[in-house]
Order: structure tokens, then C-alpha cells, then sequence
């Protein structure tokens, strides 16, 4: 990996994967009472309003994305493509495994994502074949993760230039990791919530969304669809950290648009297993 691509990665990491920051348990109690200190009531209001808990991922605000996502001065338009690439396949496949013990052929039998009630993987020979959505996303993984490793699309060697292939590859990356993530909005919004994933899915999505737009990766009723529920998930989780709504919605928009719809796979049998509880620090990777 050149040592551009190196830097760019780790910060990228280094944002997107920094854990939560810990509450400060050890309030200054020494503070004398007198006529300017606050009142116990609004000592009480002023810490409704601020998030406590507040993650790098839920502080993200659309000025940082957009940050993160411009191309450089200087740096290699198909370099930060690949970088970007490889950051959100670890993010999406991190997240996914996250319920992997849930997504199960009972609870959803098909692959469905905002849009479509039933995707079909579509093989080398161009077949349609119905997976169960954890099938389809083992599917899409080891696509990407055999991507990865394919020199002449992600050259790690001094010397080698990129495929001319490259941004049509990455087009279908983007859709195939679109439909990953999408499934998790649509079957497993509640299972985020318990696992306190919510933040991370939505700027991930966030995230996807950015690149495909600066790369044009996607169009037409896939970019439509991926930006009404960026819309949805984003503007949810930064009014609920006390942050500004995205510019990008209009201000007639109706409170439809800031409402998450629960889980509708309702399959998955109540609250996840000790197990699954356990993987949370895991999952909490990207």
C-alpha cells in the first residue's frame, strides 16, 4: 500500500473508529451554594440537554463529512477512491457482523432493503439466485474481499498504476454495500438500537452517500432512495445529540422525515442472546 493511501487510511481510522468517550464520573462536589449558582431545577434541565454519552460517530456534523470526503490537493483522484472503497467495506462488514447471530433464514428469508422488498444475487454467469439477506451479504463480502486483494484494482506495489476498471468496479461495490447496510435500517433498526449501533450506521450511510455523489457511483432511484434514508437516520440521531438537522432538507419537510420506523421483521425472537450482547465492543469497531 503506497504511503499516501497509508496516511489517508489511518486517519480515516482513526476518526471513524475511535470508541465512545466515557462519562465523567467524578463531579466537582466542593462548589459552594450562594445567590449566582444555579438552581436545582435548571441544574437538572442543563443536563437533559446535554448528551453525556456523545460519540465521535453522533458529533460527525455534514461540515465533517464533507471534510473528510474532499479530494485533497495533491492527492491522486483514484487513490482516495480506493481508500474510501476499503474504508467502508471494513465498516459495513463490521456492522453486519454485528447481528450476524440474528440474521438468520427464518427471520429474513430474503434480502431487502429501502426500495426493494426482494433482491436476487447475481452470479459470474449471470444468474439470479434468492439467497436468505445473510447468504446475500457472505455473497457481497467475499466479492469485496476478493476485490481487495486484486492487485491490478487495489495496486499495493510501487510502480503499479490503477485499472482503468476501477471506478466501474467500485460502482457496484457501492450498490452491493448499499444493500448491506440498507438491510440493516429496514430488518435490524431495533437490534441497532439495543446494541447502541445507530450513530454508526448513520454516518457510515452518511458516508457512502458522500462518495457516491462525488464519484457519481450511483444514480437514478438507488441515490434517491439512499438519500431520503440518510435523511431519516442522520437528522434522527443529530437532533437527538443536540446537533443541527442536515442543509440538505428542506424546511417544509414534515416530521415524517424525522421519524425512524422500527424493525418489521419482528422475527428474531425478543432481546439478543448474552452472546450477541457481548460482541458489542466489536462491533463498536467502526
Amino acid at each position: 500500500m503506497s504511503l499516501s493511501r497509508q496516511w489517508t487510511w489511518d486517519s480515516l481510522r482513526c476518526t471513524f473508529c475511535r470508541s465512545r468517550r466515557k462519562q465523567d464520573k467524578k463531579p466537582n462536589g466542593n462548589a459552594k451554594k450562594g445567590a449566582g449558582s444555579l438552581s436545582q431545577s435548571s441544574q437538572k434541565a442543563a443536563k437533559k440537554t446535554i448528551p453525556v454519552d456523545l460519540g465521535v460517530c453522533g458529533s460527525l456534523d455534514d461540515n465533517m463529512l464533507d471534510m473528510l470526503t474532499r479530494l485533497p490537493q495533491g492527492m491522486d483522484s483514484n487513490e482516495w477512491l480506493a481508500t474510501h472503497m476499503l474504508a467502508l467495506f471494513d465498516h459495513v462488514n463490521s456492522l453486519c457482523g454485528s447481528v450476524a447471530e440474528l440474521c438468520t433464514p427464518v427471520s429474513c428469508p430474503v434480502m431487502s432493503y429501502p426500495g426493494v422488498s426482494k433482491a436476487y444475487w447475481i452470479d459470474d454467469k449471470g444468474k439470479r439466485l434468492q439467497y436468505p439477506a445473510m447468504q446475500y451479504i457472505d455473497c457481497v463480502m467475499s466479492f469485496c474481499e476478493k476485490s481487495r486483494k486484486n492487485e491490478l484494482l487495489f495496486p499495493t506495489k510501487h510502480g503499479n498504476s490503477f485499472s482503468s476498471e476501477l471506478e466501474v468496479h467500485c460502482k457496484r461495490t457501492t450498490k452491493l454495500l448499499w444493500h448491506c447496510i440498507g438491510h440493516l435500517y429496514t430488518n435490524h433498526w431495533d437490534q441497532m438500537a439495543v446494541l447502541n449501533l445507530r450513530p454508526q450506521v448513520a454516518v457510515v450511510l452518511a458516508h457512502m452517500l458522500r462518495i457516491a455523489k462525488e464519484y457519481s457511483l450511483m444514480e437514478g432511484k438507488d441515490l434517491s432512495t439512499m438519500s431520503h434514508t440518510v435523511n431519516l437516520v442522520r437528522n434522527a440521531q443529530l437532533r437527538q445529540n443536540g446537533g443541527n438537522a442536515s442543509s440538505t432538507d428542506s424546511s417544509s419537510s414534515s416530521d415524517r422525515h424525522t421519524r425512524v420506523p422500527s424493525s418489521k421483521s419482528g422475527s428474531w425472537g425478543g432481546h439478543p442472546t448474552p452472546a450477541m450482547l457481548m460482541s458489542k465492543p466489536v462491533a463498536q469497531t467502526c
